[in-house]
């Protein structure tokens, strides 16, 4: 579990993890810092303490972004199944033997779970708006909240989110590793497409993923999450990341206009309620359009940011084109983001 001053969460996180119904002797818990300056520190100690039959470690990584804690609790970790979490998530108390089950099938290298939300407070009326129908369930891509029902079945692998992501270790290093990840804003030309280039080779390579229902865990969605602003972070954000994977896929090709169809993917389809809703609801075409064209513009924005800082700094090329990144270390200069 990668953290960063979320000390106001971790605690009930580690408690989740602490409180599965197996057996404390079967697997560790690592908590990696990612240079908190909080009291992240302290609160793990104490859970050492008060969970001491659990075997919790914490681990220091000062180098910056989600990755290098991925990374870095992959080295570190002794098991052969490698389970990813974040830490304002809480488990379920069969999640982790749900998990063990289904790679007890030897073919599975993969398994996601079911992600529902745990809100601060009421959410507002329109953050409905953004859940996808899927012919499995639901998604809310923009919070990583995911409900494919309660049978298990396989899927593609790129609905195994980062939040509740288990895979076989071998897997992990046969596929290269995630990319980067979590990038913070000063450095967000470093940032890449995470979890969904690891299952992307994993789907070309026809690793079976599967859904396992009871790996059930609730994502802490706090306050300033359901907010508009934070919404065009977050679609600033995709547009990094799209970027980020284009270039890779066009092997070092610069693409000087965002695609629109990876937006559409993104953002056109959680939209496609307003239509539903425009019987009951005065004007809200307009409203469609305008968050259309709202979001587009922070995704257009984070994707020409990254097409730019590869533009002015040709050398993170070389950063973006890494056949792998387990030698993590963050190359030295910046880019312009305002």
């Amino acid at each position: 579990m990668p953290t960063l001053n979320r000390d106001n969460l971790l605690k009930s996180t580690i408690k989740s993890l602490c409180l599965q119904c197996f057996s404390p002797d079967r697997f560790e818990i690592l908590v990696v810092d990612n240079g908190s300056t909080d009291n992240t520190k302290d609160i793990t100690r104490a859970a050492i303490n008060e969970f001491s039959p659990h075997q919790i470690r914490y681990i220091y990584e000062p180098e910056p972004g989600l990755l290098s804690g991925r990374h870095r609790g992959a080295l570190e970790a002794k098991g052969e199944i490698l389970t990813f979490v974040d830490d304002d998530i809480e488990a379920d108390p069969e999640w982790l033997r749900a998990i063990k089950e289904s790679f007890d099938d030897p073919t599975v290298k993969l398994v996601g779970g079911r992600n529902l939300p745990k809100y601060e407070v009421e959410p507002p009326a329109w953050l409905e708006w953004f859940w996808t129908e899927h012919p499995f369930g639901k998604v809310c891509v923009n919070l990583s909240l995911l409900d494919f029902g309660d049978q298990v079945r396989e899927i593609n692998a790129n609905y195994v989110w980062g939040l509740n992501f288990s895979i076989r270790k071998s897997a992990l290093f046969e596929l290269g590793g995630f990319h980067p990840d979590c990038i913070s804003k000063h450095l967000q030309h470093f940032q890449g497409d995470g979890e969904t280039g690891l299952t992307q080779k994993a789907n070309a390579k026809g690793y079976k993923a599967i859904y396992q229902p009871k790996a059930l865990l609730f994502h802490q969605v706090l306050k300033q999450r359901m907010t508009y602003e934070y919404f065009d972070r977050r679609y600033f954000y995709q547009g990094v990341c799209d970027s980020y994977s284009e270039i890779r896929r066009n092997n070092s090709q610069l693409i000087l206009n965002a695609p629109k169809e990876g937006f559409i993917e993104t953002i056109k389809r959680p939209l496609r309620f307003l239509k539903k809703a425009a019987n009951r609801i005065v004007n809200r075409q307009t409203e469609q359009e305008m968050l259309q064209q709202r979001f587009y513009k922070a995704y257009q924005d984070g994707y020409q940011f990254h097409q730019s800082a590869v533009r002015e700094k040709p050398e993170l090329l070389n950063w973006i084109l890494r056949k792998d990144y387990w030698d993590y270390k963050l190359p030295e200069f910046s880019a312009t983001h305002d």
